[in-house]
């Protein structure tokens, strides 16, 4: 077998060449037939594409020569270029935004910048042929990120005396307008499908039929999609600095900064702690994390393989291919209106769902790529970085803050072996991830014994999970469901299986901790109980209730539908995190209302319950009126805990002061926003059934120098929860290395680890919980670092919320704050 630390050179050298370059260069050393099927097709169209450009030039200057108009402001700067570079500059960008799903107006603005960088390298060839020679040397060598070497290119080249006017961002969609048309009028490849969302119309480049034939047959580049960063085969480089960037290759770490998007202020509070302490709490929590070796669980690889492979279709699966194109009856023009509308919206809507099944083809491609490679190797690094509140991420795509059969394929490379009481903790885990009749909100004794008492069928798709496939799909998370059994059913005393442990609602325990209120903290279980509280169960009583009172047509359609835990549970979860009345809405439209349309569009039911998308909206809105004063009646904590963060988030915004407060476990966190800079452009768009272009608008967003007021209002609820679930987390995990746990297994409020250390990490968390708060008023904090920032830090702001009774150590005998 390869030497690791070779394996890894290897890898890192891969990551560096992705993308267009790389793709280019594979491309080059095979035969034309050997080539993928969608080059071939890019190629071959490139000439129509490119005469198409050039007979755009043409009526151009032919309607000005007549005294028809004036030139097109794209004319003067296309007319010199290459039409067959522009086509394929064209095409690559229209690719790439179908696989990466950007927006249409995100398709113009990447066309359009790599045209300006076109016309840069060609007038810095006029100015200095020799110069551009060295620089494109130099920064290719110096930088492996197309951006980073573009930005170094344009530095080096301004203090060499070259000067380029950079074009705005309305320029670039202008020039890329022709080039785009020209695609569209002379391929077959890409097309502009139209879908509403809220009332709102949404245009986005999607593949045509005959493209996406070919997409479904496996054949494509998966290299357009595939991300940079990949995880290790060593251990990832301790951070020791802001830059230390986790990587061997050392242009590679240059690209990951400890902290994602970090501001200059923040980077220079970083570097000060550093100067203080070689590893502050917060970076010895997380290269604990990093240092946690993993591997392939080669059981659920296989499933996952026969799922994609016959392209099953269950809940909670991506789609892998869209459902029929829903043809108009034949008796379309005599059905009513309303119904006619509906049809050709349905029609419209397929046109997204094949797009997104194509990007989930691509996705599940490159993840299966990336298992099967990892699973050849004995074990396995994730890297990691934080984000500016101080919650920590990994930096590799393929990683287990994923969807369900993503997070499925890891465990532990360390195994331990399960004791006897310990193999209550793998039943309990089990049980919640499967949460038949919502089990996981039952005592842990009725976990256990629901795994007990259900070991028949349990045992059945152990031994095969293909013909139990109507069983284990079942489960509220399928694939962790079937790791769940292969562990718990093994032959083998040794555990490689990652337990975890999730917190009740996080948000609104920290509220509920930071205000002392006894009775939002008994809901989300923070207070000894023998029940496990279920605080969505609770509002959506409250709702019925309120429904029933209300009485109205629009109640009734509700209480004839049912409304369960699930049906407020988002809205619940995210009130602590500013969400409003209208958001409440929005997630009810996205959750339960559009899922019901799929099922309609899959002939999985006959009719929508709620009727058309307005109808739908309607109802919507109508109960998020009612979720929303629910919630406000049984979490009262959250209220004044928002009021008093945003109080202060608004006084910083308008004296133009970022938000700064320290996270108990010393990380600096800095909420800085700025207003968006918007822009309406017309455009001609090239519309495939006309045969014509168009008259059009797109709107483009930039970053202003303002600070958005708005934002930082609504953002920093979130932001400081998050900063707080974050620093309980790093907190956990430096308990947990005092007790001698080796292995974390962490996403934000879940907390896990190897079933023989379960115990012992349970009470971890728990004293983390009370390190933070016991002594500790984190608002009072947050009050003293927001007016020592203020330019009158005694103007008459939110005071700190009185503090109720909770007994903060009660915590630590609480059995279901987080199980």
């Amino acid at each position: 077998m390869t030497n690791v630390v070779e394996l890894q050179a290897q890898l890192e050298q891969e990551m560096i060449q992705r993308g267009q370059e790389r793709y280019q260069k594979r491309q080059e050393k095979l035969a034309p037939s050997q080539r993928e099927i969608p080059h071939q097709i890019i190629t071959e169209v490139l000439p129509k594409v490119s005469s198409t450009i050039v007979r755009y030039l043409k009526e151009d200057e032919h309607r000005f020569d007549s005294g028809r108009g004036r030139k097109s402001e794209w004319y003067e700067p296309l007319v010199d270029l290459d039409p067959d570079t522009l086509a394929y500059i064209g095409l690559n960008c229209c690719y790439e935004t179908v696989l990466k799903q950007n927006s249409l107006a995100g398709c113009y603005s990447m066309i359009g910048n790599r045209v300006e960088l076109e016309i840069w390298a060609d007038d810095l060839k006029q100015y200095d042929n020799s110069l551009f020679q060295r620089l494109k040397h130099q920064v290719t060598r110096d930088h492996s990120s197309e951006r980073y070497r573009i930005k170094a290119a344009r530095i080096i080249a301004s203090k060499a005396g070259f000067e380029f006017q950079k074009w705005g961002r309305a320029m670039k969609v202008k020039v890329a307008s022709p080039i785009l048309n020209a695609i569209l009028e002379s391929s077959d490849i890409f097309e502009v499908a139209t879908h509403e969302e809220n009332l709102k119309t949404h245009r986005n480049l999607t593949l045509t039929d005959e493209a996406t034939d070919l997409i479904n047959q496996r054949v494509f580049d998966a290299s357009w999609a595939e991300p940079m960063f990949g995880p290790l085969v060593v251990p990832p480089k301790p951070w020791t600095s802001f830059e230390t960037g986790a990587y061997q290759d050392s242009m590679l770490s240059a690209l990951v900064p400890m902290v994602r998007k970090a501001t200059s202020e923040q980077r220079r509070a970083l570097v000060r702690d550093f100067e203080k302490n070689p590893e502050p709490l917060y970076v010895k929590s997380i290269n604990a994390l990093q240092a946690t070796p993993l591997r392939i669980n080669k059981r659920v690889l296989d499933v996952l393989d026969y799922c994609v492979k016959e392209k099953l279709r269950f809940s909670k699966f991506p789609d892998l291919e869209p459902p029929e194109f829903p043809k108009l009856p034949d008796d379309f023009d005599s059905l009513p209106e309303k119904t006619q509308r509906q049809l050709k919206r349905d029609q419209k809507d397929w046109h997204l769902k094949r797009r997104e099944s194509v990007a989930n083809l691509v996705v599940m491609d490159d993840d299966l790529r990336q298992a099967h490679r990892m699973s050849e190797v004995p074990q396995f690094y994730l890297p990691w970085s934080f984000d500016f509140r101080g919650r920590m991420y990994p930096v590799s795509h393929f990683n287990y803050h994923r969807d369900d059969h993503v997070k499925a394929l890891f465990e532990f490379a360390r195994g331990k072996p399960v004791a006897e009481e310990d193999r209550g903790w793998l039943a309990i885990h089990l049980a919640n991830v499967g949460d038949f009749e919502k089990i996981s909100k039952k005592s842990l004794d009725d976990r256990i014994q629901w795994v007990i008492d259900n070991d028949q069928w349990l045992r059945l798709v152990n031994d095969n999970p293909i013909r139990t496939f109507d069983l284990w799909t079942q489960a509220d998370k399928p694939f962790q469901f079937l790791a769940a059994i292969f562990a718990y059913y093994s032959d083998d005393p040794v555990c490689h299986l990652p337990i975890s442990l999730d917190g009740t609602n996080s948000g609104v325990q920290h509220y509920a901790l930071a205000l002392r209120s006894s009775e939002d903290g008994h809901m989300v279980n923070l207070l000894p109980d023998n029940k496990c509280q279920d605080v969505y169960q609770t509002v959506a009583d409250r709702v019925i209730q309120d429904l029933t009172e209300d009485g109205s047509d629009e109640a009734v359609k509700w209480l004839d539908f049912g409304i369960t835990r699930s049906t407020v549970k988002r809205n619940v979860m995210t009130y602590g995190y500013s969400s409003v009345e209208r958001g409440f809405g929005d997630q009810i439209i996205e959750d339960l209302m559009q899922p019901l349309q799929k099922d309609v569009n899959y002939g999985t039911i006959d009719e929508h319950p709620f009727g058309d998308p307005r109808e739908q909206e309607h109802y919507a809105r109508f109960l998020a009126k009612f979720n929303y004063q629910a919630v406000q009646k049984v979490i009262s904590s959250v209220a004044q805990g928002m009021a008093f963060l945003q109080s202060y988030a608004d006084a910083l915004a308008r004296e133009g002061r970022s938000v700064r407060w320290t996270t108990p476990s010393g990380f600096p966190a800095i909420q800085r926003y700025t207003k968006p800079d918007v822009k309406r452009v017309r455009i001609f768009l090239y519309d495939r059934e006309a045969k014509m272009p168009k008259p059009s608008r797109l709107t483009l967003h930039g970053i202003g120098p303002k600070y958005d007021t708005r934002k930082a209002r609504a953002g920093v609820a979130p932001n400081f929860v998050h900063s707080l679930d974050a620093a309980h987390m790093q907190l956990a995990i430096c308990h947990g290395l005092d007790q001698g746990i080796e292995d974390f297994f962490m996403i934000h409020d879940s907390f896990g680890t190897n079933a023989a250390d379960t115990w012992a990490f349970y009470h971890n968390i728990r004293h983390a919980i009370v390190d933070m708060y016991e002594d500790n008023c984190v608002l009072g904090n947050f009050e003293i670092e927001c007016r020592n920032r203020l330019a009158n830090p005694d103007m008459d702001l939110a005071p700190v919320p009185e503090k109720g009774d909770l007994d903060v150590r009660a915590v630590l005998e609480s059995e279901y704050c987080f199980s």
